[in-house]
């Protein structure tokens, strides 16, 4: 069964500073604050810093303080709507629950990262002699598509599946090349590879939805996207359809920052 954002919360009290504990006691009482409250009124209102409030989302897992507000207003709203409109829910096809669930997973993606960090990553494979985007099983969808998008307004790029190859980049690969890996998993075979990639001088990008993978600090972006497989109102929900979504954002800084540089 998947943890609600309160379980998480309760989960890692023990590992809580006496700040950490008054945040976490105020989100578990009044969580409609959170909702309401920008992250400055929020911390006001509870009497803390604002990065207090961005520790204590690290320290329970979160990417940032807009991800464990995301999954907040997510698992409220979700929980309101089946308190207080079972029939109504009921009656609901399964066309507008699935395209709900997805609008609005989508719209999240602003939450979990920004553009500033998009145009970084746009300006990195603007100046990369070589790029090579990693996928394995599920998520190599997510690289064939971004590679066919790629090609599609002019640019090239190199899409592999196989751990082999991922692992022979190192090899060949170094200063001003570009891996992007897209994963869902925390695939500690990574690690070895993406050392050896920047060792060599090549910038690494990754695409995940894990909040905390082992080789973050190697990379020189990681961008954590909200992840709607786990959402428990929907079984058959893909992620790759959140990468598909983040990959035109991409392109359209693609594009434009390839306008702007002339």
């Amino acid at each position: 069964m998947i943890q609600s954002p309160f379980d998480i919360i309760r989960s890692c009290s023990d590992d809580f500073t006496k700040t950490d504990q008054k945040i976490a006691e105020h989100i578990l009482d009044a969580p409609n604050d959170v909702i309401r409250h920008n992250m400055a009124s929020l911390a006001s209102l509870i009497g803390v810093s604002d990065a207090a409030l961005s520790r204590f989302a690290n320290r329970v897992g979160y990417s940032a303080f807009s991800a464990l507000k995301n999954d907040i207003s997510r698992y409220v709203f979700s929980h309101n709507s089946e308190n207080d409109s079972d029939q109504e829910e009921k009656d609901r096809t399964p066309l507008c629950a699935i395209t709900e669930i997805y609008a609005s997973y989508m719209k999240a993606i602003a939450d979990y990262t920004d553009m500033d960090t998009v145009n970084r990553i746009a300006d990195l494979f603007l100046r990369s002699k070589k790029v090579k985007i990693f996928g394995i099983n599920r998520t190599f969808n997510s690289a064939r598509q971004f590679r066919f998008r790629l090609n599609k307004i002019g640019f090239d790029a190199e899409a592999v599946d196989d751990m082999h190859l991922f692992s022979d980049m190192a090899d060949y690969l170094g200063k001003d090349d570009l891996v992007i890996i897209f994963t869902t998993r925390n695939n500690m075979h990574y690690d070895s590879t993406v050392a050896a990639l920047t060792e060599n001088g090549c910038h690494v990008v990754v695409f995940t939805m894990i909040q905390n993978l082992p080789y973050k600090n190697l990379c020189d972006e990681v961008v954590v996207l909200p992840r709607i497989s786990r959402d428990s109102r929907g079984p058959f929900l893909d992620d790759q359809a959140i990468y598909f979504v983040f990959i035109e954002v991409l392109l359209s800084a693609i594009s434009e920052r390839s306008r702007q540089m002339g």
